[in-house]
């Protein structure tokens, strides 16, 4: 059972500006709750006991979150606007034992299930869906369930297994190797714009066993732009609670 969680949150949404206020994405509330806020919950219900959350853009509003939670931290990525996700995530789990971790992303909504990936037997997999078709997907290519590659056009995958949700687990193992992949990336390219899944997750499944199990009718919704808001406020929310998964 997996017992700490990393909750990306640096980024700075510049594509919500149309629908909400200058907010961080994981901020933004549905019904009154933030999106932070439930996968917290939801972490908490599925035996998770630590929580960091790494913020960049108005990291502050962020610490005022945590700071009723116990066990929830703030870390901050100074450098957010010149840099990927994957140098939030080296900052997180630099500051981690050694004990596998579950990765999210502070703008996802999702089913309870999906959080089941912290009880699986396999400690290195990322999760994935059938289609959404809300846009700006990322497609996993991952014959015989192991992932080996992942883009936005299908058209440069060999076979398409899925939609990546933004939920992974890692080993110890496969963390330090990702962090690895991301130092090499600075040294070659001299700047630390490298995302976590497509670039570093993707780099060390040459040498990794990352499993990708399948959640086929999984109702999710990721919020990058005003039309993901409103799939997300309109299908994807009212569908979740009215399955019983509003988490008190």
């Amino acid at each position: 059972m997996v017992r700490d969680a990393i909750i990306l949150a640096a980024g700075m949404g510049t594509r919500l500006r149309s629908v909400v206020d200058d907010r961080p994405k994981g901020l933004i509330e549905i019904d009154g709750e933030p999106l932070v806020g439930r996968s917290v919950k939801l972490l908490r219900r599925a035996g998770v006991r630590r929580i960091t959350i790494v913020a960049g853009f108005q990291s502050s509003l962020y610490e005022e979150f945590a700071a009723p939670h116990d066990n929830v931290r703030v870390l901050v990525n100074p450098a957010f606007e010149q840099t990927g996700s994957m140098a939030s995530l080296d900052i997180a789990l630099g500051a981690l034992p050694d004990r596998d971790v579950l990765i999210l992303e502070s703008d996802i909504v999702y089913e309870a299930r999906a959080l089941d990936l912290a009880a699986a037997p396999e400690r290195d997999a990322t999760l994935i869906s059938g289609p959404t078709r809300a846009g700006d997907e990322v497609w996993v290519c991952a014959p015989s369930g192991r992932l080996v590659a992942m883009s936005k056009s299908t058209a440069e995958l060999t076979s398409v297994a899925g939609e990546f949700v933004g939920i992974t687990r890692l080993s110890p193992g496969a963390a330090a190797a990702m962090r690895d992949a991301f130092r090499r990336f600075v040294s070659q390219y001299g700047h630390g714009r490298m995302d976590y899944e497509t670039g570093a997750l993707v780099d060390i499944a040459r040498s990794c066993a990352i499993h990708v199990p399948l959640i086929r009718d999984l109702c999710w919704g990721e919020i990058d732009d005003e039309g993901q808001y409103l799939r997300v406020v309109k299908e994807v929310w009212p569908a979740i609670v009215v399955s019983g998964e509003r988490v008190q």
